[in-house]
């Protein structure tokens, strides 16, 4: 087990045998459904996966790091 399938109960979010893709900030839109303000703001407090810096001038997030936060989320009632 991966450590992002322990921190999710054993829930798999991405195959270990495929690299992890790297996302645009509109397909981490997308995929979350929070705007961009919404997405800075909350790296600033700590409750948002980080970036990865590929450049001076561009980041991309893994989609494992998304996929792990999506699940993170609590259920509604």
């Amino acid at each position: 087990m991966t450590a992002i399938e322990s921190d999710l109960g054993g829930c798999v979010v991405a195959n270990d045998n495929l690299p992890d893709r790297l996302l645009r900030l509109r397909e981490v839109r997308a995929m979350t459904s929070l705007g961009t303000s919404t997405i800075y703001r909350r790296m600033a407090a700590g409750t948002f996966p980080r970036p990865r810096v590929l450049s001076e001038a561009c980041v991309r997030w893994t989609e494992t790091s998304i996929s792990a936060w999506m699940y993170s989320l609590p259920v509604a009632a």
